[in-house]
């Protein structure tokens, strides 16, 4: 569970980055690396027409790590943008595990959200029912929400539901500096300290401990709504005891392809 948190946390993570500019929408590419290997290339995409954010991110298993687990999967995000922070309308994800498949959407209604599939442990349900009926975002909008609010993503906290965990991510400001290692964006960042704790769901129930890393945020691109758009660019820190790395490995926008 937590390197598909992990994964889309990368996302709620070459030569030289282009400037930020304003565009309909923007993709990035990142590596996540454990020791000298690449495991993880997440790909997440989002346009913004109007006051809606539609976003799309996979996630694949890669290199030697394909022997180990054929894990993958795809997320598609509708967001409802304004004044106020982002909205979740639905989130829809595939996951894919060797020769498995299994689908997960949600779907937001006045601030209430609904579920498919059901979780089968009752004691899981009610105690993730009651966990959602204070109020969750999607990974997805929760990006969104750190990317577009504010002059900078932290700190600020936030309480997703991916579908089968109701998680806490905490971001601490610590400081500004500049994109170093191998990230291709290369100007100045807001780095945080993030923290992710399980509050219900599985890895609650089974008393998996939170984990923190270290994320640099940049804003990568100005929607056409006037947000700045900050994505992570570079992050790093520790997974059951294995030290990993994730960077940029390239953004564009739209704006940049219909001039090319």
């Amino acid at each position: 569970m937590r390197n598909a948190t992990l994964s889309l946390l990368a996302l709620g993570l070459a030569a030289a980055a282009p400037a930020a500019a304003q565009a309909a929408g923007v993709t990035v590419s990142y590596n996540v690396d454990v020791g000298p290997l690449t495991v993880t290339v997440v790909k997440f995409s989002v346009d913004v027409t109007g006051g809606e954010a539609r976003a799309r991110a996979r996630i694949k298993a890669a290199g030697m790590s394909r022997v180990f687990s054929e894990f993958g999967a795809t997320a598609e995000a509708e967001t409802r943008l304004g004044d106020a922070e982002p909205e979740p309308v639905s989130y829809r994800i595939t996951r894919d595990q060797s020769d498995m498949r299994k689908v997960t959407t949600l779907t937001w209604d006045g601030g209430t959200v609904t579920y498919d599939p059901p979780i089968k442990n009752s004691e899981r349900k009610a105690k993730l029912d009651q966990a959602l009926a204070g109020g969750v975002i999607d990974p997805v909008t929760a990006i969104l929400r750190m990317g577009t609010l504010g002059d900078s993503p932290c700190p600020s906290t936030h309480e997703v539901f991916d579908g089968r965990e109701v998680f806490e991510l905490a971001l601490t400001d610590k400081g500004v500096g500049k994109a170093d290692g191998d990230s291709a964006w290369q100007g100045k960042v807001q780095r945080c300290s993030v923290r992710w704790t399980p509050i219900a769901g599985r890895s609650y129930d089974k008393g998996v401990p939170g984990d923190s890393y270290e994320v640099s945020f940049a804003p990568v691109a100005e929607l056409e709504n006037g947000h700045k758009l900050w994505l992570p660019v570079d992050m790093s820190g520790s997974l059951k005891g294995l030290g990993f790395k994730g960077y940029m490995t390239k953004v564009s926008n739209k704006a940049e392809a219909a001039a090319e």
